[in-house]
């Protein structure tokens, strides 16, 4: 450890699909968010920690903001206002737009949300790659800092990659001085088997459709790890059970699928991506499972592991 080291919390906030979790998984160099298409996919707080000799940076994904509408989003809002508050900066993520420099009321609202919860807020610009005319992107920059006072602004493409690393940089120069938080092989908070049943619930995400994608958890509930170190090997395997838990009897059928068709392809998808994050082969195996409305359930949404207490 280096002398001046900087350490400290950032935490990820905006509105759903602007690319919160993919700037996270570039930022971290791995998947640890599982990334859709569509909204609400980040339910629950997930870290990546980016360890160097002068620094140590804790980076904070958190679901988008949104109004509530069941006890499920009302959690998530509540982690998402907790994450603000306990962290050293608050990193809000808008995404970049053709069109006059004008910042939309749910952006602002975002920014002034952030900046109640915690006083040190910044701002990345992200998708600047999609943006057609580039000279637009220098009068957005100025609006916001006019119109909102952040500590620093950044333009990024998480998809490409661009500005990541001047973003970082900026980042850390925000953060206080002190010691590393956690040793430098740590690379997340997250459990494995938690990571599994994120992984598990982006397939249903990306292959199921109406409301099941929405109405979907998913739990491990065996995780036997048979990994093997010794040089030269197969990297062992790893065994999981997982439960799919949905809302309604007629949601079973569409995702279990005609003769098991959409479970084994959610399966089978999902135990790819499984494999690359835990670098062994794995066997899983999944059932699906009703509960009704636990959406709506404190309850459940505490057992599914999307739960914060109230403060």
């Amino acid at each position: 450890m280096t002398a001046n080291h900087r350490s400290g919390f950032v935490v990820f906030v905006g509105r759903p699909n602007v690319g919160k979790s993919t700037l996270l998984n570039a930022l971290a160099g791995q998947k640890l968010a599982i990334v859709s298409p569509k909204p609400q996919t980040t339910r629950t707080r997930i870290t990546a920690i980016l360890t160097r000799e002068d620094a140590q940076v804790v980076l904070v994904d958190t679901p988008g903001v949104t109004k509530s509408a069941d006890a499920l989003r009302r959690s998530m809002q509540r982690i998402t206002r907790t994450a603000v508050t306990d962290s050293d900066l608050a990193l809000v993520v808008v995404e970049a737009r053709d069109g006059e420099a004008e910042i939309s009321d749910a952006d602002r609202a975002v920014v002034e949300a952030a900046r109640k919860g915690h006083g040190r807020v910044g701002l990345a610009i992200n998708k600047v790659d999609k943006i057609k005319n580039k000279k637009m992107l220098l009068p957005w920059m100025e609006a916001y800092a006019k119109e909102t006072g952040v500590d620093v602004i950044v333009p990024i493409s998480a998809k490409n990659h661009d500005g990541l690393e001047d973003l970082v940089e900026e980042l850390l120069k925000r953060l206080p001085e002190a010691p590393p938080m956690f040793p430098k092989e740590m690379v997340t908070e997250q459990a494995e088997r938690v990571i599994c049943a994120e992984l598990v619930r982006e397939q249903l995400l990306l292959l199921t459709r109406q409301e099941i994608p929405h109405a979907a958890a998913v739990v491990i509930e065996v995780f036997e790890d048979q990994r093997t170190d010794q040089e030269g090997g197969d990297g062992g395997l790893c065994r999981l059970e997982g439960r799919i838990y949905i809302e309604r009897e007629s949601q079973k059928g569409i995702v279990v699928g005609k003769g098991g068709r959409t479970i084994k392809e959610v399966s089978t998808a999902a135990r790819a991506q499984i494999e690359e994050f835990l670098g062994c082969k794995v066997y899983l195996r999944l059932t699906v499972h009703v509960d009704k409305d636990w959406r709506q359930s404190d309850r459940a949404i505490e057992r599914f592991g999307y739960g914060l207490p109230e403060a």
